[in-house]
Parts: C-alpha cells; structure tokens; sequence
C-alpha cells in the first residue's frame, strides 16, 4: 500500500471507530478523495484494505461500513470474557514495578478527567484505552496481543464507552483500582475474577441501550 493509502485506511478507520462513520454509511470514493484531499487511487487501496478487515462491506451498487448483528457482539463479549481475565491473571504473574506505577497513574488521570467540574470524557475514554494496553503489556504475550487488539478493533466495542453514565464510569475505575491492588499482591485469581465481572458489565451496558 502506497504512503497515501496508508494515511487515508488510518483516517477512515479512526472515523469508523469512533463513531463519526456509523454502521451502514455509505462509503463514496469521490467524498473521502475530496476530504482527505487525495486522489481516488489511495482513497481505493484504504477501501479494500477495510474491506478485507471487515470494517467496510460491499454489495453490488454500494460500499458501506459494516453493521455488527446481536449474535455476533454476543460472541465478541464471549471471546472477551475468555481472554481478558487470563490477560489479567497471566499480567498478575509478570507484571514489574514501573507497570504497576503507569497503571496507578493511568487511574488517576481517569479520576480527575471524571472529577472536574465539566467532566472530560474523551479523556476518560482514552484513560481506559491506555490502562487496558497496559494491561495487556504487562502480560508479555504476543499471541494474547494479536488476538485481544482485533477484537477490540470491532467498532461496537470501541463506542461502548458512550453508553456509560457517570455511575457507570465511576464504577468501572473503582474495577481498574482494585485490579491494580490484586496486580501488586500476585493474586492471579483475584485479578481474573475483577477482570471478568468487568467485561460482564460492560456487556450487559452494551445490551440495554442496543
């Protein structure tokens, strides 16, 4: 893929992932050529590279992003609840020092973009994103790397914040603090079990508001 192209399937990506490109939009080459400022030849490498990761799908008139059915996000939070609680428990046994010190602060930070009085939540919403990759850092596995990091890249997965209240949030950083104190005390079995009750609620959010 050209520099071009690579540039623009970051661009388009990122707009799928975050929401501004929603489940059945339709992709037109000429509209992201003109918004990228690109010509039509990098617009349509990012395309196919989309459409073979599965972000964009494509029928016989139209490309479009591609709308996740109930059944499958069921089998994302399945997958999820398998594999992040024995990221979890695998990072009990592995995780250093200086982990540890990056997650206490990656709490923090989540607390007071919580707190200020015009709570931030885009800067929630990144604090999350950092404490789960290092998290999953501190696991030292490239294979659960792989599998964790494309099932995360499924845009339902990457929104599901914005269905979270401020209770919501405020109990989902209190799960991310009591998985650090299960990190630093070893307790590998302690720390699956935060790590799965985690994944369980965030599921059951997802659900109510589908």
């Amino acid at each position: 893929m050209s520099k071009a192209g690579e540039k623009v399937y970051e661009e388009i990506r990122d707009w799928i992932l975050d929401g501004s490109f929603p489940p059945g939009m339709q992709i037109i080459e000429e509209d992201l050529a003109r918004q990228c400022n690109v010509s039509r030849t990098p617009v349509r490498e990012a395309i196919q590279r989309l459409q073979g990761e599965r972000f964009i799908e494509r029928d016989r008139q139209r490309s479009y992003v591609r709308i996740w059915p109930t059944d499958a996000m069921e089998d994302v939070f399945a997958t999820r609840s398998m594999i992040e609680p024995y990221i979890a428990e695998r990072a009990a046994a592995r995780i250093d020092a200086d982990q540890l010190a990056a997650l206490e602060a990656c709490n923090e930070d989540y607390r007071q973009a919580l707190s200020a009085e015009i709570p931030d939540y885009t800067r929630v919403n990144s604090c999350n994103s950092r404490f789960h990759s290092l998290l999953l850092e501190a696991a030292r596995s490239e294979v659960l790397e792989l599998l964790i990091q494309r099932v995360l890249m499924i845009p339902n997965v990457q929104q599901n914040l914005r269905h979270y209240d401020a209770e919501h949030l405020a109990r989902s950083l209190q799960d991310h603090v009591e998985l650090v104190e299960a990190l630093r005390a070893r307790n590998g079995v302690w720390a699956r079990s935060i790590a799965h009750s985690h994944i369980q609620r965030a599921r059951q959010i997802f659900f109510e508001n589908q």
